[in-house]
């Protein structure tokens, strides 16, 4: 019995290594073996202590197949191994059974009250737990590390991130998409047995390659279905993609997009259709006007490897996975899409409006004009559309016009939104002097109709109690703003490269939720009103309003830039400590008090510094001649700009936060307090090009210099300062 026993070990490890090295996914794999070298890395295969591995990654990534190769490599080493996939059509009950029984390599194992703790706590195991997609699995089968016999190695394939992290992994390994080649190679792989391409194809297998976008499944697929086919095949193959996705990929995507709650569907189908690659702020702002809960959305499509997030904070995805948003929204009206949720497709769009056949199913519609002669909107075309909340036109090839539209806009004197649900709505160009008259206000949010044709907003007092931004930027017939007293939550003003405003309306300084007001190269504004109860604002941009020379006297209490009539900023500036920047480029500022600092939209004051968030100054430009004394006040000031200020004659005291000084072409620049030489950053990061008076007073600074490296006086060099 002995050797009998003895005999059976040995063939058994010989026939694990046998189906190792003759494994099919093994053999599939290109150019794979950094991937699995990681994997066994993260595995710390040389310790004694339990380790759980889970590798996580989007639909078709390839998660199951590394897992494979990784079990195939290393299951002779153990004691017990198993490989459990197929878990939704299994109950928990039959999964528990079966992992037992292949571990244990007992086909009537007596389930009766045995744990897998009980069983398995002193063998040294390895257990891969394929396509999780429920926490009570992970539960019920690899609870806890305890469970298992040192040296256990516990695998977890998932496309659900949050599930590795409640399961307490030890790492979590992401497979990325394939590029650098590999994606070429594997495609090559299926379609062509690893044979060199047939000249008539090659373009055609580079057009399908990218058409996978590194994603394993779709390129065998692809790679497979059109092995040994012909160059028309080929043709017809890729021009079908282009207008209806290969059903096999979509169906593997959908299950991610299925595992969603109805909540992060409609945030999903909204990201796909409208908002890929915009500021993950901007539309978490848009989409929570909409009801939608979207911090924790956002966070469950990442986990879920249906979204990333760029390094800039954008939001992405892949491209199967849009173009299965897509398809999941075409499916609700295959022929009619005037009965979808959601348009953004040229044609569709054009068919709905010409026909007249959207209904009360349109929540959104995102027109690019690019391309078309003409588009006409009539209030007839909207009637149906009673739940619209998202609307947008614009035209994506602006740079290519020369900044105008070529598209000719037909507006019927009929034409209104019937929806009381529109939240945003964005008109690029929009072609007409006023508003439609009976335009839903209640629930819109962001307003937003850049380079418009409007001479007025609104007349009188409009209730807009969720409108948080307003953005006619470039509205070169606008001529004054209206009454926004009943705008109580409004964040954002843009009414840059407003030319020909005239008038701001009073009302504007009593929006104590404004965060940003731009007013640049407002050209002939004359005026600006009391803003004192503006205590949220956090950014103001004048730069270029070359008339403002005057701010009304009921504004110097907390005004950050308040001009008098001789160009000069007044006293008193107490409420405006959130500004983090202030730019008065090109303004007519001739001089700041210690009380108050110009930058590009804030200032500071003393003794109290209200200006504690200010973080890039920029004061370029400007007539102005010195700098208050006590602008080192400004602690996380990063910045500041003094470039072409001809009459600017000395810097103070600089606060050490200060990286990069611009000074180039102060032409009359005489002295720099050498306690900013040694306590900021001994102008390393500073520039002084063509300070030509700096040059001449050279000596004596660097004599002030050395001075101060021993003893420090403020006092005398304020005085000299201060009698510049």
């Amino acid at each position: 019995m002995p050797e009998t026993w003895f005999i059976e070990e040995i063939v058994t490890d010989i026939s694990k290594k046998i189906s190792c090295a003759s494994s099919t996914y093994a053999k599939n794999l290109v150019r794979m073996d950094s991937c699995i070298r990681e994997l066994e890395s993260l595995l710390c295969l040389k310790s004694t202590k339990v380790r759980m591995l889970g590798i996580w990654g989007m639909g078709g990534i390839g998660k199951t197949t590394l897992a494979n190769v990784i079990y195939e490599r290393l299951s002779h080493q153990f004691e017990g191994c198993c490989f459990l996939e197929g878990l939704k059509s299994t109950s928990v009950e039959n999964l528990k059974a079966q992992l037992l029984s292949m571990v244990l390599s007992d086909k009537n194992i007596n389930m009766g009250f045995t744990s897998i703790k009980a069983r398995l706590h002193s063998k040294k195991v390895l257990i891969v737990i394929d396509d999780v997609n429920h926490q009570s699995v992970l539960e019920t089968l690899v609870g806890e590390h305890t469970w298992f016999g040192p040296q256990s190695r516990i695998i977890i394939t998932t496309r659900d991130k949050h599930l590795l992290t409640v399961q307490g992994v030890d790492a979590i390994y992401e497979v990325k998409v394939l590029k650098d080649g590999i994606d070429i190679e594997l495609f090559n792989h299926y379609a062509f047995k690893n044979n060199p391409p047939p000249g008539d194809v090659m373009k055609l297998s580079h057009h399908i390659i990218s058409y996978a976008q590194g994603l394993p499944l779709a390129l065998k697929v692809l790679g497979c279905s059109l092995c040994e086919r012909n160059k028309d095949y080929w043709m017809d193959t890729l021009n079908k993609l282009r207008k209806i996705p290969n059903g096999e990929i979509q169906e593997v995507l959908e299950i991610s997009f299925d595992g969603l709650k109805d909540d992060e569907k409609q945030i999903f189908l909204d990201i796909a259709c409208f908002f890929r690659g915009s500021d993950r702020t901007f539309v978490r702002k848009i989409l929570e006007s909409c009801g939608f809960f979207v911090v924790s959305g956002i966070e469950n499509l990442i986990d879920k490897s249906l979204i990333t997030i760029s390094d800039n904070g954008r939001l992405e995805m892949h491209d199967l996975l849009q173009e299965m948003g897509w398809h999941v929204v075409r499916k609700a009206s295959p022929k009619e899409p005037g009965k979808r949720i959601r348009l953004w497709e040229q044609k569709d769009i054009s068919h709905v409006l010409k026909r007249e056949t959207g209904g009360e199913e349109v929540e959104g519609i995102f027109l690019n004009l690019s391309g078309l002669e003409a588009m006409s909107f009539t209030g007839k075309a909207f009637s149906q559309m009673t739940n619209l909340r998202l609307f947008k036109i614009y035209q994506s090839n602006l740079w290519h016009t020369k900044g105008r539209m070529k598209c000719k806009l037909h507006i019927s004197d009929d034409f209104k939104f019937q929806s009381d649900e529109l939240k945003y709505l964005q008109w690029d160009e929009y072609p007409c002097e006023s508003l439609p008259s009976d335009l839903g206000c209640e629930n819109l949010a962001h307003f937003s109709m850049p380079h418009s044709h409007l001479t007025k907003l609104w007349e009188g007092q409009k209730i807009f109690g969720n409108l948080e931004l307003v953005d006619v930027s470039y509205s070169q017939y606008l001529k004054r703003t209206p009454d926004f007293s009943r705008a109580t939550n409004l964040e954002v003003l843009v009414l840059k490269g407003c030319t020909n405003l005239l008038e701001i309306h009073p009302s504007l300084g009593y929006l104590c939720k404004l965060i940003l007001l731009n007013l640049e190269y407002c050209i002939n504004l004359e005026h600006l009103p009391s803003i004192c109860g503006l205590v949220s604002l956090e950014t103001l941009i004048l730069s270029g309003c070359s008339k403002l020379k005057k701010l009304d006297e009921t504004a110097l209490t907390d005004l950050p830039t308040c001009w008098s009539e001789h160009g000069n900023v007044q006293e008193n500036s107490r409420n405006l400590d959130r500004i983090g920047e202030f730019n008065s480029y090109d303004s007519t500022i001739r001089h700041l008090p210690s009380s108050s600092v110009v930058l590009r939209s804030s200032y500071f004051t003393s003794p109290h510094c209200a200006l504690a968030s200010l973080i890039r100054l920029n004061l370029s430009g400007t007539p102005i001649i010195h700098l208050p004394c006590n602008l080192e006040r400004l602690s996380r000031l990063q910045r500041l700009e003094v470039t072409n200020c001809t009459r600017l004659q000395a810097l103070p005291v600089l606060p050490s936060s200060i990286e990069p000084l611009y000074a180039s072409n102060c032409t009359s620049l005489e002295l720099i307090v050498p306690e900013s030489f040694c306590k900021s950053f001994g102008f390393a990061g500073a520039l002084f090009g063509n300070c030509f008076k700096l040059r001449k007073y050279q000596s004596k600074m660097e004599y002030a210099a050395q001075s101060v490296a021993s003893h420090v006086d403020p006092t005398t060099w304020r005085s000299i300062y201060d009698h510049l």
